[in-house]
């Protein structure tokens, strides 16, 4: 063998030998990322934004996370799903908390970190019909799913705003077809979150600017809105765990608030379909109605005050039946949360 073929020889097992070792350390690195399964609120929508792009930016893997993400299927359904240990996060609203723990004693849930700073369920009529006021919704109908975060807290608002709640009649309808049947006059009301129901009835011909819009955080209903849940016992076993899946989420925000464009097209790669203005405009109502706030712009995101967490539990426990009543550290907890100068809001 020439001295030529002898060295192209010896470099070549030398290439291989580093490729080899190259791909076991890729395969010790992809070891040690720990798999965690996040469930959404509902279906692909601008909101989620948050965790996709954060996903896409490599975030979570930057903590070590190996993140799957699945849409949501509303409320309760949720929570169910997380605690039956299906899923370690939850993007959910922390009054489907209040109510599930008094329930399920031996699954409870815990919000982590508060991201919406209002709850975004609301009465949504059309201007000019003669609904003015809430009470003026007494003898209307309203239609909604039974699941639906609008008409789950629609008692709250109802006794904050003195509606006799026997004499608002119900349309139970999906969730597919109650804008559009709205749309069409089958009756009076829609109780939906904003962030859904406005955007798809300015799809449907219906602007913003012919609606009259009962937000219950504007009405007297001083919940908090959604955020990251995980179960009790997951929080209390795995901290690291949670403290880097929401620190990856803060940074999740705000690349999804320096960039809303890049957002959306990581949210399209989980529905192609998307309509990226739309999803743009369901982006800025969000922010408008939950990120934009006093508090979070003074505070920071997920900053929580214990005195509003039991002013929630009390809320609910007013309208719907809660026993045993929770106290708020069995709901929220601020151990996971990154400092404040990290939750900063860079709007």
């Amino acid at each position: 063998m020439s001295n030529v073929v002898l060295k192209l020889s010896r470099r070549i097992a030398v290439a291989g030998l580093l490729t080899t070792l190259g791909l076991g350390s890729f395969a010790q690195a992809q070891e040690k990322l720990t798999p965690v399964r996040l469930r959404l609120d509902w279906v692909w929508q601008a909101p989620q934004s948050i965790f996709t792009i954060a996903y896409e930016r490599g975030y979570y893997r930057e903590e070590g996370l190996d993140v799957s993400i699945d849409r949501g299927y509303g409320g309760l359904e949720n929570a169910a799903a997380i605690a039956a240990g299906n899923y370690e996060f939850l993007f959910g609203d922390m009054s489907s908390i209040i109510l599930f723990n008094p329930k399920n004693p031996e699954r409870k849930l815990l919000s982590v970190f508060t991201i919406y700073d209002a709850y975004l369920g609301a009465v949504i009529t059309r201007a000019g019909n003669g609904i003015t006021k809430p009470k003026d919704l007494e003898g209307k109908t309203i239609g909604a799913p039974l699941t639906t975060g609008g008409r789950t807290m629609f008692p709250a608002f109802a006794k904050a705003n003195g509606i006799d709640a026997s004499k608002v009649n119900w349309q139970t309808i999906s969730i597919q077809l109650q804008d559009q049947q709205f749309a069409q006059g089958q009756f009076d009301a829609v109780a939906s979150f904003t962030t859904t129901s406005l955007l798809n009835l300015k799809q449907l011909g219906v602007p913003r600017e012919k609606l009259t819009i009962f937000n219950f955080a504007d009405y007297g209903v001083g919940l908090y809105g959604s955020g990251i849940v995980t179960r009790a016992d997951y929080a209390q076993s795995n901290p690291e765990v949670v403290r880097k899946f929401v620190r990856a989420t803060m940074r999740g925000i705000n690349a999804m608030l320096g960039n809303k464009e890049e957002a959306i097209a990581s949210l399209k790669k989980r529905d192609p379909l998307l309509d990226v203005g739309i999803e743009i405009d369901r982006l800025n109502l969000m922010i408008e109605m939950t990120l934009k706030r006093p508090s979070v712009e003074k505070n920071g995101v997920g900053h929580v005050e214990v005195a509003r967490v039991q002013d929630s539990i009390d809320t609910i426990a007013s309208v719907m039946e809660v026993s045993p009543l929770p106290k708020p550290e069995e709901i929220y907890t601020d151990k996971f949360i990154p400092s404040q100068a990290e939750r900063m809001a860079k709007f």
